[in-house]
């Protein structure tokens, strides 16, 4: 005989919480939670921005009479890994953090995600904000909770989607970062517009050199506006059944190079790579006209980046490095596909479809020869 029991969870109310752009790091009053003490305040960073920020910060909570903790690592895409955060959740456990700790990410991308993983797997759950110190993690990363680590088999691979109780984006923190990873970051808003907003797009195109050189006044504008459409898409589909998927659009590509390259290749740039082919994808299929894939090309090429440049990468090895990307489905790798810029392709409720090796491939060549 089965004994059947129903067990009936209330649904939770909706997540909430700010996205503070232009918010600064020093003013601390502003954007820690109020209502609530914590035991311990824990600062998770590379060893690069502990340097330039993680001593200023725990400096700033100490004044304001906070007890806090700096854990930092080594910083880079292939230290984001199982090894990194059991290493950190060991300090945090030696040092008793508990439930009332509040977990504080402070760094790019790498450590949002990682910082955001051991927030919500440690004591099985702590709050945590992101304080995102790089262009890329502020117009992507640091919003939407996508949280986790790579893997030998794959980027992001083990990992939940944990929204932060807040997220801090003090543009001068942008001040220190170089002109690579200025384009880098930026990349991500590109990506951001071609899928969702053509006008922002044409708002890079007329101010790019501001941007790039690193103009305060623009690098804010490229963060709202980017940060806007992360934020609507995200409030319609946390859980990347659907809409969400849009948001990896020269993702699959781009990852792919990512793994390859042994994490070489930063991730806006490699994002960028996947821009090309996968725009290339789309006219190949007769979606992109080719006006919209040369604007597309040219505006990549402006910084810097050239899809000749592709060539050193095998294709045999990139193809099967999509084989691991979470979009596989039933065996056959799904691409975000555009139809013009700002709209991608949805049908029956699809916003990813399957694409065969061979239009890849094809595309990939395509994209290498210009």
């Amino acid at each position: 005989m089965i004994h059947k029991i129903s067990m009936t969870i209330p649904i939770k109310s909706a997540i909430s919480y700010p996205i503070m752009i232009g918010a600064s790091l020093y003013d601390i009053a502003t954007w820690l939670p109020k209502n609530k003490t914590f035991n311990q305040i824990v600062i998770i960073t590379d060893h690069t921005v502990k340097k330039h920020y993680g001593l200023l910060l725990r400096k700033y909570l100490k004044q304001a009479g906070h007890n806090s903790l700096l854990l930092s690592f080594q910083a880079g895409e292939k230290f984001k890994n199982n090894k990194t955060k059991q290493t950190i959740e060991d300090a945090m456990l030696q040092h008793r953090c508990n439930r009332d700790t509040l977990i504080l990410a402070l760094g790019g991308g790498v450590v949002g995600d990682l910082a955001g993983y051991i927030a919500a797997t440690y004591m099985r759950g702590v709050p945590y904000i992101q304080i995102p110190t790089t262009l890329l993690a502020m117009v992507d990363s640091s919003v939407g909770g996508k949280t986790g680590v790579n893997t030998i088999h794959g980027k992001n691979l083990l990992g939940v989607i944990y929204q932060p109780a807040c997220v801090v984006a003090d543009i001068s923190l942008l001040k220190s970062l170089s002109k690579k990873n200025r384009i880098n970051g930026l990349i991500e808003a590109i990506k951001m517009f071609l899928t969702h907003d053509a006008e922002s797009l044409r708002y890079i195109e007329s101010h790019l050199h501001s941007i790039v050189k690193g103009d305060d006044k623009f690098l804010k504008e490229i963060v709202n506006r980017a940060v806007r459409i992360k934020a609507a898409v995200v409030g319609r589909d946390e859980k990347e059944h659907g809409e969400r998927n849009v948001l990896n659009f020269g993702h699959t590509i781009g990852h792919a190079l990512e793994k390859i390259s042994n994490y070489t290749l930063l991730h806006g740039y490699a994002v960028a790579y996947g821009i090309l082919v996968e725009a290339t994808i789309s006219h190949t299929l007769g979606l992109l006209s080719v006006e919209q894939l040369l604007i597309i090309k040219n505006l990549i090429e402006k910084l810097g980046i050239k899809g000749k440049d592709l060539q050193k990468y095998e294709l045999t090895k990139l193809i099967q490095a999509t084989k691991n990307d979470k979009k596989v489905q039933l065996g056959n790798v799904h691409y975000t596909l555009l139809r013009e810029i700002g709209s991608t392709l949805i049908t029956n409720g699809n916003y990813v479809h399957p694409v065969a090796d061979k239009i890849v491939k094809q595309a990939f060549k395509s994209t290498i020869g210009g």
